[in-house]
């Protein structure tokens, strides 16, 4: 304990009962912010699975053993991070631990954690497309029967032909946006939700419409393929529009205009097309 000097008197020091409720305090909140799982991982408790994904990513790449080799307890401190993510990530388990805490988890629940190289190149391949909703064992059921269609890609991270169909599906979904829903399944962090709904190889693309049968895509992994068995899919009609004819669609002729309009254009004898794909 340390003291104090009064007139050259050295007299031990007083803790004071506010020193006390401040110290306390402050090692409330410490201890709170160590093992709080949403505050570990730095989101709200109304994040969504994608947004905890992020930040998990984010943290992931700089608290790595790999990338921290001189730090004796890199290892203890990125389990802590795992373990977090891995409750969070899932429905049921985030349930439990909102209502529970810790106690009502698993102890050897996030106890083993991937490569740095995992992470950085594999993890959440869709997780920063804007066009490309990730869905998971939470709001998949939700999504695929709300009366859009959706065009999913089932995927494995570990799958070579997953990360090579990537720049297609990313271009594809692109050129479909406002037209159908483009999601995507990161069945490494779904397994159970994979294998309730039949996929067995990677990558596996359904297309789902509300109260009806998915539809398997067994064509060409091009974007072409892709558009063209999409669009069988989609009610459109077609207003042909020629050369001196005035291009205007108004909501009395167009009355799914707000849905989405497709142009194209071609040439041919000096005339131009253009035409209208309302969904």
């Amino acid at each position: 304990m340390g003291s104090t000097a009064v007139h050259g008197v050295q007299q031990p020091a007083r803790l004071t009962l506010s020193s006390l409720l401040l110290a306390t305090a402050l090692l409330v909140a410490v201890c709170a912010e160590g093992s709080d799982y949403y505050q570990l991982l730095g989101v709200s408790r109304e994040a969504t699975t994608r947004e905890i994904r992020q930040a998990f990513k984010k943290l992931a790449l700089t608290m790595h053993p790999d990338k921290n080799p001189g730090d004796a307890s890199a290892h203890d401190k990125f389990l802590k991070v795992n373990r977090a993510y891995e409750v969070l990530k899932d429905e049921d388990l985030r349930k439990k631990y909102d209502k529970y805490g810790e106690k009502g988890l698993d102890e050897q629940q996030g106890g083993r954690y991937e490569s740095w190289n995992y992470y950085r190149y594999d993890f959440g391949i869709y997780d920063d497309d804007l066009e490309i909703i990730t869905l998971d064992s939470g709001d998949f059921e939700a999504a695929v029967n709300s009366g859009e269609i959706w065009f999913v890609n089932f995927y494995s991270p570990r799958c070579s032909h997953c990360h090579q169909l990537a720049p297609t599906w990313r271009e594809f979904a692109k050129e479909m946006d406002g037209v159908i829903r483009i999601g995507a399944v990161n069945c490494g962090d779904n397994n159970h939700l994979c294998r309730r709904k039949g996929i067995n190889s990677y990558p596996s693309l359904y297309v789902y419409r509300a109260g009806q049968r998915p539809e398997k895509f067994t064509g060409e992994r091009n974007k072409d393929d892709l558009l063209r068995f999409s669009m069988q899919f989609i009610t459109t009609t077609v207003t042909e529009l020629w050369q001196g004819e005035p291009f205007q669609l108004s909501t009395h002729n167009a009355p799914c205009l707000e849905q989405g309009l497709h142009l194209l254009f071609s040439v041919a004898a000096g005339v131009a097309l253009r035409a209208s794909a309302d969904v």
